[in-house]
């Protein structure tokens, strides 16, 4: 059984880069991650989003989101929904 604590330390471990290719196994759409961005939040004093360039939609009811925050972007490559190729590390 893979517990919060996992995923989260398995979170600690994936590094994203400007230019990495996504791929949301959901919508079938692949995308670039084009920024990062700090962000100013009450209950959380930092977060990161993400700028993504997505250049593929096959699933015209579902739009992708132009920006991700970094954790839970993380967290959907860790769980698999979103599959990760890096730029730096080639996948």
């Amino acid at each position: 059984m893979i517990l919060l604590e996992d995923l989260r330390d398995q979170v600690e471990h994936v590094i994203l880069h400007v230019g990495d290719m996504i791929y949301d196994v959901r919508t079938k759409s692949r995308g670039f991650l084009k920024s990062r961005e700090r962000k100013i939040d009450i209950v959380e004093d930092d977060i990161y989003v993400w700028t993504v360039v997505w250049i593929s939609h096959l699933d015209r009811d579902f739009n992708n989101l132009d920006f991700m925050e970094e954790e839970g972007l993380k967290m959907s490559i860790i769980i698999g929904t979103i599959e990760l190729t890096s730029i730096e590390q080639g996948g």
